[in-house]
């Protein structure tokens, strides 16, 4: 009889001082061995979201100039086709913040469409593909809208330098530029050079990207 109540007097009484100490070391341990491991999944996965997306931009592109001739660069089209050059674009965006710079450039201060109206819902009004057409706009080129990439920036493609002769050089004889569907990445600074020659091109700092030139 004592020994069983000795148990009951304990299990009412509760823990003590010192054991919850000990759980609460426990927990404080675990959370800090933890915390850090936590944080770089979502920072990883969140990279690997970028990525795709950013993939995902460029192959639609791709397959725009495939159906049409001509990408995706104009507010409005002209005859159902590609539009007069004071109705281009020099940037493709999503929605979402605009991304700083350590030096202003187009890429936070040029004339900018939006990709739905290119890839999702034919805003500039180009000649739709028919059966007795060769070309035309088969959209749309995006299962969804793209909203902000993970960090709360727009995904941005510098679509005014693209240039589709087969060289790389320009018509005027220049070496292309560099085209990039790109994400300013976790930090949200742009860190890549806007223009770059197509034969030195690389992403800077942290940025996420893929390249259509």
């Amino acid at each position: 009889m004592s020994g069983s109540q000795t148990t009951t007097d304990r299990s009412q009484r509760g823990f003590t001082l010192i054991e919850l100490t000990v759980v609460l070391a426990v927990i404080v341990t675990l959370a800090l061995v933890l915390t850090p491991s936590i944080a770089n999944v979502i920072n990883d996965s969140r990279i690997a979201r970028a990525r795709s997306d950013c993939q995902t931009i460029a192959s639609a592109i791709s397959e725009f100039y495939r159906d049409n001739g001509f990408f995706p660069s104009w507010k409005l089209a002209q005859n159902g086709g590609a539009g007069l050059p004071a109705n281009k674009v020099q940037l493709l965006i999503s929605p979402g913040n605009v991304a700083q710079e350590d030096q202003t450039s187009l890429w936070t201060t040029g004339v900018a469409g939006l990709l739905a109206d290119q890839l999702m819902s034919d805003a500039p009004g180009y000649a739709l593909k028919t059966p007795s057409s060769q070309n035309g706009w088969n959209g749309p080129y995006l299962s969804s809208e793209f909203s902000a990439d993970p960090w709360g920036n727009r995904y941005i493609v510098n679509i005014e330098l693209i240039d589709a002769s087969a060289t790389p050089v320009t018509r005027t004889g220049a070496v292309k530029a560099a085209v990039w569907a790109l994400s300013a990445g976790p930090n949200g600074i742009i860190e890549t050079t806007y223009g770059q020659s197509i034969l030195v091109a690389k992403l800077g700092g942290d940025d996420i990207g893929t390249r259509l030139q």
